[in-house]
């Protein structure tokens, strides 16, 4: 088996075929929608990375220990995670572009990886497919980019996974090893849903995922008897958008934690404020549920100016609205002016939010990417990560750019144990390199076989198989992926 079959093309998919590319192996990666990036592409606040190189350029010492002592379970996702952050901006050549934000869940530390302009989500996998899409042109015996196909079936020999089948035009199939990183099931709220089964006093909320975010990766490998863990583990997002005129859609936008970062006030229907908006996405949606709306996120307009191009977007999306000063908004709210004194002169910016499902930190239990049956068992040739898995740190998850921190974390992880099991256990060059590299040889021995003695034989066989398997001849890449103009539209369903 000589290949790697991933299924899903989100951030954990696409930090999997990077480190399996770096290593020499070959790829397939298998996308249900009509473009790579998944969930991922539309994250609005940035990447929570304690440690990063970006940090240190800006004279930042961090170890993450606020995460550390909360919950000490959460150390190797907090000190490796920030490394595999760090590799994955530099491979794909757009860590210029990122600036530190101050986010809830992290105190006072500026840790959260953001972008001035567009939202960091489509930046960083942006880049990252614009990397993979010129391997899989180059070089498409390495990688393969398969779009709208939609996997649905493990291909199994005994125990063992060896392939999957799909439909993309018609059906097919595609053998190798399988990686899954198909994301959460925070999008389905139907009664036969797996939300329904796992959290069904959420059922009535809004979400802020579209209908892509089923869980039909954790209903594939439910038939190779693949365990789950943690699966009532939903969190809560405490501020998506309530758009004028959409108020009752199911389906939400999330309102960026950038914006409460760079001094954003979350207020109650009286125009007070009642919690640390600096805390967990939990700990605000608990205070929320205890207070009256409707609730809203406002900021003055020079508070703004640390996130204008969030703000500017929201603006000309209706999401928020400008005031020409506090007075103006409280005269909205029917509320006493003096209640928003805090705001202070000036124009400001208010948006209407509420509590929706946000992730699933639930999911397909692993070990280090190989995915686990009940009894602890690993399923031999399967292996999974991102929000498709169950994340240990449930504490941390609410922290924001906490799922993002996971997601490449463990999809770097994943690649390396499936890499591994290929016999493919260092990294051999650059992925930029990937694309002009040179196939080696393979050097025939001076001796036939059959010329061999017992001991040259022996030795010319255990060389063989130190090798990587050599890579099967596969199709030409799919279409292109997302661009940051069909992202910038996530605020509203495809």
């Amino acid at each position: 088996m000589s290949k790697v079959v991933i299924v899903g093309g989100g951030l954990a998919g696409l930090s999997a075929a990077c480190e399996l590319l770096e290593r020499g192996c070959s790829v397939t990666i298998l996308e249900k929608s009509h473009n790579l990036g998944g969930n991922s592409s539309k994250a609005t606040t940035g990447i929570a990375a304690p440690g990063s190189e970006v940090q240190k350029a800006n004279g930042i010492t961090d170890s993450g220990a606020d995460l550390i002592a909360a919950e000490p379970i959460c150390k190797e996702m907090v000190q490796q995670g920030a490394k595999d952050v760090d590799w994955l901006l530099n491979l794909a050549g757009c860590k210029e572009e990122m600036v530190l934000r101050l986010t809830p869940g992290h105190g006072k530390v500026a840790r959260t990886l953001g972008t001035k302009d567009h939202f960091p989500g489509a930046v960083v996998t942006y880049a990252v497919m614009h990397q993979l899409e010129k391997i899989a042109k180059a070089k498409p015996e390495k990688l393969k980019i398969v779009t709208s196909a939609t996997v649905s079936k493990l291909i199994t020999e005994g125990n063992k996974v060896v392939g999957v089948e799909y439909q993309a035009g018609g059906a097919a199939k595609e053998m190798g090893l399988v990686l899954i990183a198909t994301g959460g099931f925070a999008g389905d709220t139907s009664p036969a849903s797996l939300m329904a089964k796992s959290a069904p006093q959420l059922l009535q909320m809004p979400t802020t995922s579209d209908e892509r975010t089923n869980g039909d990766g954790i209903s594939l490998c439910s038939d190779v008897k693949a365990a789950t863990q943690n699966m009532n583990a939903v969190s809560l997002y405490p501020t998506s958008a309530m758009i004028p005129g959409m108020e009752n859609d199911k389906f939400k936008i999330v309102l960026s934690d950038a914006i409460v970062g760079a001094g954003g006030k979350l207020i109650n229907g009286d125009g007070v404020q009642f919690v640390n908006e600096l805390e967990t996405a939990q700990a605000r949606a608990d205070a929320m549920s205890r207070n009256k709306g409707p609730f809203r996120i406002v900021i003055s307009e020079k508070e703004a100016d640390a996130v204008k191009w969030l703000c500017d977007f929201y603006v000309s999306r209706n999401v928020m609205k400008k005031f020409s000063s506090a007075a103006q908004l409280a005269g909205e709210m029917k509320i006493p002016p003096g209640n928003l004194a805090s705001l202070g002169a000036g124009p400001v910016l208010a948006a209407m939010v509420t509590p929706a499902i946000y992730t699933c930190a639930g999911g397909l239990a692993v070990d280090h990417g190989k995915v686990l049956t009940g009894t602890g068992t690993p399923i031999e040739g399967l292996y999974a990560a991102g929000e498709v898995t169950s994340c240990p740190c449930q504490r941390a998850w609410s922290a924001s750019g906490v799922p993002l921190l996971y997601t490449i974390y463990t999809g770097r992880m994943a690649g390396a144990t499936c890499a591994t099991a290929l016999g493919a256990k260092e990294k051999l060059m650059e992925l930029s390199a990937v694309a002009s590299a040179e196939e080696k040889k393979e050097e025939k021995p001076s001796k036939k076989p059959e010329d061999m003695t017992r001991e040259e034989l022996l030795a010319y066989c255990k060389d063989l198989e130190s090798r990587p398997a050599a890579a099967a001849p596969v199709a030409d890449a799919g279409p292109p992926g997302v661009t940051l103009e069909e992202v910038a539209k996530h605020n509203k369903k495809e």
